[in-house]
């Protein structure tokens, strides 16, 4: 079977690559691993959430065109699903001015819709949450989440009704390098001009076998769902996405009596195949205790759910898209938000390969920009 590209990684980064390809008249075959529905990829491990809250107006474009895509996704199908607006807040020091400065001024410049509270109206406008008199909250209006586990199936069936065809659990055995790449799998043998690796943590064990490197951190992020009490006189369900800058904890509503926490700020240096996706009980003591600082007034002390996942991050922890090789790129790198930048970052890729597109924000992005002797 022979295919324009060869998509290496079917998260949410292969598949908007797919989406893209296929809108500008290419075809495409996407490879993974294991089954991403359920097996060990990041994105069903993912919180769903979409801010607009950071320090580059490159990356809220990204989020902004990510947003685009899912809701085309939505419209062309039947199902009913929609976006939680919620809106973010985040809990900045402020002695930090410098880092929030750079926040606001990168929202202010992309048009983003945010305002700023101290602790006084904070517990005025959201009475079960609470936050020291030295931080200040910033609310990014524009921000939200989906359930991924609703959203990530429905943009799967999707692209197999536009006939883009999917290999799941597939074994690589050998691939030949000639006028075009033929790999030889488990699957049968699958012909094409151009390869894109989109796998995450596994990015480098593809790359290897290209003869490429490519050089990121890898990184394991851990989550539970909390159960809250005295949900029903909180109004859980009605509350944003939270986030403290100082440490990267964050959280978002699950039901009117439950709440998701998670956290992601340990390197993984050891093969993603032996990752074990669970987690530690220091991480449950640790997210307990988070979570109890944000509500207070509450004694929270039931896990109903936890699970762990990989993610990779740049040394400048910027996303990476661009060329590997003559006729080989990669697209990765999001510090465990590519629900939030894939699917735009994806489009900058694709309208680079197919369009020779190269505009500002591809080049924020450009993984040439560490140089060659880092590729």
């Amino acid at each position: 079977m022979h295919s324009e590209f060869i998509i290496l990684g079917a998260g949410i980064s292969g598949i908007s690559t797919s989406y893209f390809l296929e809108k500008s008249g290419f075809s495409s075959i996407i490879f993974d691993i294991s089954n991403p529905l359920s097996g060990s990829g990041s994105t069903m491990k993912s919180a769903g959430i979409i801010s607009h809250f950071f320090p580059f107006k490159e990356e809220i474009k990204a989020v902004s065109s990510s947003l685009k895509f899912y809701d085309e996704i939505i419209n062309d199908s039947s199902e009913n699903i929609s976006y939680n607006n919620s809106g973010l807040l985040a809990f900045c020091n402020n002695s930090d001015k410098e880092t929030l400065s750079r926040f606001l001024d990168a929202m202010k410049s992309s048009n983003a819709d945010y305002s700023l509270f101290d602790s006084k109206e904070l517990s005025d406008i959201y009475p079960m949450l609470s936050m020291p008199s030295d931080e200040i909250a910033v609310v990014s209006k524009n921000s939200g989440y989906y359930d991924i586990n609703h959203l990530f199936p429905i943009i799967i069936e999707q692209l197999k009704s536009k006939n883009i065809n999917f290999f799941n659990n597939i074994e690589i055995k050998t691939i030949e390098r000639q006028n075009y790449f033929t790999f030889h799998t488990n699957h049968g043998i699958f012909t094409s001009d151009k390869v894109i690796i989109t796998g995450g943590a596994w990015s480098n064990k593809i790359a290897n076998m290209f003869n490429c490197t490519i050089n990121f951190d890898t990184y394991s992020t851990q989550a539970a769902i909390l159960s809250i009490p005295q949900a029903s006189d909180n109004n859980l369900s009605s509350l944003p996405i939270l986030y403290k800058m100082s440490n990267g904890v964050y959280g978002r509503p699950v039901s009117s009596s439950s709440f998701l926490f998670g956290d992601g700020s340990k390197k993984y240096f050891g093969d993603p195949d032996n990752f074990k996706f669970e987690n530690d009980k220091n991480f449950l003591e640790y997210i307990l205790q988070q979570a109890n600082t944000f509500f207070p007034h509450q004694k929270i002390v039931s896990v109903q759910k936890n699970w762990s996942g990989l993610y990779t991050s740049s040394k400048d922890s910027r996303p990476l898209i661009g060329k590997l090789d003559d006729d080989i790129f990669f697209l990765g790198c999001f510090n465990g938000l590519g629900i939030m930048l894939a699917p735009g970052c994806s489009k900058l890729l694709v309208d680079s390969i197919t369009k020779n597109i190269i505009n500002d924000d591809f080049s924020s992005f450009n993984i040439q920009r560490f140089n060659n002797n880092n590729i």
